[in-house]
């Protein structure tokens, strides 16, 4: 059985890296929770987050994966057939487990709540005495927060390896070498004619049982991922990945295969690896440009690419002048009305790349999906902009950065690309106003109100047009509700009112920080809008 998804799908009950369990949580606190219920499987349930209700019915709140903490009042008084209703509704819900605190509702675990968990399969866990539920919510926030940092960290390490791999002499090879070790996992490279040009890992799999999933792999486009399962114990999921070009010409397959299925820090891993592929596949398919293309991409997107000094030599190479001097990173656009198809065709593009080339002094020049990127000395003065402009080009130009900074320099120049077509005109980041609100530019920001105001715009007008006003007058204060109430003339109640109905027609948590801050910066794009 098979079956295909696109990259960076959710997989199992949690979100992100990290999946810690019911056990670790135990493990932290055992003396408040007694787990009196235990778990069906050999392994504890994943936990997605810790959370309180004394709700009767409190599913249509929950995600499912949640370790439900409850004092017992929707219990109190029942008998033991609403309880076992009780219990039903979690598992259908997802909850993973149940944490019932015996004060101050209950003395003990009510009559049949132990059972019920039990016919269930919920393991039940009593909470100790006088124990706050806030603080098992912050510690697993805290184990959360600690997992994550280390993840974080594992992965960056993981990348630094991979890169190391692609610069060795066996390029190939050698990433494929490292990606089975982390990912544990066997895993095979293939050419476009479903042929095995590289492997690590023992594969349970040969090319004639490969071929129908390479098959299914390249009769989509575009980033994907097959899924697959085989009888061979080390086959229970396979995973293949399409290997393209810049035109989305297959030129090969990676597939891995484990006994099990890949966790989202693996599938994240797996992504890197991919990337890393697409570039040496392409590198040898486009001849003796290939060098100052996979120079550039480790410039612009690698934390260590085998060292400072390479890194340094690489840039002194490609880039003309001296080699102390800084750099800057540009980036353009086909203007519209522009003649020619973009990206150009096969046959066009050496002569495009030639072209850009020239005009910045540079061998660092790639030609993207979007028009191109480049690395150079060049101060780019307002001349060689008229020049880009007059040949159809729209550009966004980095300010002079020295080597440590390149990567923060692209990220800069790359924030500023979406004003190019909206704006109509080239720009530079050094006369960009430094906020978010003049990063995102007036199209772009008009773009990002609609969407997230959308479910507003069934309402009449004037009551969209009060709800926006509250929110941004609430947002303005803080969250202060009688701040906001002095400011619009209105009852602190009706302030608290009108913020929860946007909240929940947004499906938006204002308790969330970052959530508020785009809600904010949004407001700032809505036409009309105070």
């Amino acid at each position: 059985m098979s079956g295909s998804a696109p990259r960076g799908e959710r997989a199992g009950a949690t979100e992100g890296w990290v999946e810690l369990t019911l056990d670790r949580l135990l493990a932290q606190m055992p003396a408040e929770l007694e787990l009196v219920n235990p778990w069906v499987d050999a392994a504890a349930p994943p936990l997605r987050w810790v959370a309180t209700s004394e709700l009767e019915d409190p599913t249509p709140f929950l995600l499912g994966g949640e370790f439900l903490l409850t004092a017992g009042v929707p219990l109190a008084g029942r008998s033991p057939q609403e309880v076992e209703t009780y219990v039903a509704r979690l598992t259908a819900a997802g909850v993973t487990a149940l944490g019932f605190g015996v004060s101050p509702v209950h003395d003990a675990l009510p009559e049949g709540l132990a059972a019920a968990c039990a016919r269930r399969g919920l393991p039940l866990v009593q909470v100790a005495e006088r124990t706050p539920f806030v603080a098992v919510t912050r510690k697993f926030a805290a184990m959360l927060e600690a997992e994550s940092d280390r993840m974080a960290r594992h992965l960056v390490q993981t990348n630094r390896r991979m890169l190391r791999a692609v610069l060795s002499g066996a390029p190939e090879g050698s990433l494929l070498e490292v990606l089975a070790a982390e990912v544990r996992a066997w895993v095979v490279l293939t050419g476009a004619d479903g042929r095995i040009s590289a492997s690590a890992g023992r594969p349970a799999l040969d090319e004639e049982q490969l071929r129908p999933l390479q098959e299914k792999i390249f009769a989509g486009s575009g980033p994907r991922v097959e899924v697959a399962t085989f009888a061979a114990p080390e086959a229970g999921t396979v995973v293949g990945h399409p290997l393209r070009s810049e035109r989305d010409v297959n030129l090969g397959t990676l597939v891995l295969g484990a006994s099990a299925a890949f966790t989202p820090a693996q599938h994240t891993t797996i992504s890197v690896a991919v990337g890393l592929l697409e570039v040496l596949l392409r590198q040898r398919t486009v001849g003796n440009l290939a060098p100052s293309r996979l120079a550039t991409t480790l410039l612009l997107g690698a934390e260590d690419a085998g060292g400072d000094s390479a890194v340094r030599r690489a840039l002194a190479q490609s880039v003309s002048g001296a080699e102390g001097e800084p750099v800057r990173v540009v980036q353009g656009v086909p203007a519209q009305g522009r003649e020619g198809p973009w990206p150009p065709r096969a046959q066009d593009e050496l002569q495009e790349l030639l072209q850009l080339r020239r005009l910045f002094d540079t061998r660092l020049v790639e030609i993207t999906g979007y028009g191109f990127v480049t690395v150079t000395r060049s101060p780019v003065p307002d001349r060689l902009v008229a020049d880009l402009e007059d040949r159809g080009w729209l550009v966004a130009v980095g300010r002079p950065v020295q080597r440590p900074g390149l990567r923060g320099g692209h990220e800069e120049v790359s924030a500023l690309r979406g004003r190019l077509r909206a704006g109509g005109a080239s720009v530079r980041v050094e006369d960009v106003p430094c906020s978010v609100a003049g990063l995102l530019g007036p199209a772009s920001g008009r773009l990002v109100a609609d969407r997230l105001f959308a479910p507003l715009d069934g309402l009449p007008g004037p009551r969209r047009q009060m709800l926006l006003e509250t929110l941004r007058c609430w947002l303005g204060a803080h969250g202060n509700w009688d701040a906001c109430s002095r400011e619009l003339g209105v009852h602190r109640n009706s302030v608290r009112r009108h913020v929860q109905h946007v909240a929940e027609l947004l499906r938006v948590d204002l308790g969330d920080a970052r959530v508020r801050a785009e809600l904010l910066i949004a407001l700032q794009f809505v036409p009309g809008a105070p």
